[in-house]
C-alpha cells in the first residue's frame, strides 16, 4: 500500500519537479564553474567568461530538461525551438520583474534578486511542462 506522501508526489508530478530542481542546481553549478575556470585559470575577460558559462548552462539545461526532467519523446526539431523561446521569455520575466520591483515598489536589491530567482524558474517550468515538452498525444 502506497503511503500518502508517495500518492501526493505521484498525483502532482513532484518527481518531475524534483528532477527539474536537480537539473537547475547542476546547470547553475556548471555555469559558475565554467565562468570561474575561464576567468581565473585562462585569464579570459570576465564578461566573456560569464557568457561562456551561460551558454554551457543553456545547453546543459536543454539536454537535462529533454532527457531527464521531462523525458521527451517529441524530437529535438520540435523541442529545441520551444525550449529556446521559453528560455528567452524567462530572461524577459527575470529582468522585467526585477526592474518593476526595483523601480515601482523600491524592493531592496537582495530581496529583489531572491524574488526574481525564485519566480523565474517556476514560470519556466510551467511553460516547459505544459508547452515545450508536452507530449502531442496528451
Amino acid at each position: 500500500m502506497k503511503t500518502l506522501l508517495i500518492r501526493l508526489i505521484e498525483r502532482y508530478n513532484l518527481w518531475q519537479v524534483m528532477r527539474y530542481g536537480f537539473v537547475g542546481l547542476f546547470v547553475a553549478s556548471c555555469h559558475a564553474a565554467t565562468a570561474l575556470l575561464l576567468h581565473r585559470h585562462f585569464h579570459i575577460d570576465p564578461t566573456i567568461s560569464n557568457f561562456s558559462g551561460f551558454i554551457v548552462g543553456a545547453v546543459l539545461s536543454y539536454l537535462g530538461s529533454y532527457y531527464f526532467t521531462f523525458k521527451s519523446t517529441q524530437g529535438h526539431k520540435r523541442s529545441l525551438p520551444r525550449f529556446a523561446l521559453v528560455w528567452l521569455i524567462g530572461i524577459v520575466i527575470n529582468v522585467g520583474l526585477f526592474k518593476t520591483l526595483l523601480n515601482a515598489f523600491e524592493v531592496p536589491f537582495a530581496l529583489n534578486v531572491f524574488i526574481a530567482i525564485a519566480l523565474t524558474p517556476i514560470a519556466q517550468y510551467l511553460m516547459l511542462h505544459f508547452w515545450a515538452f508536452k507530449n502531442v498525444d496528451e
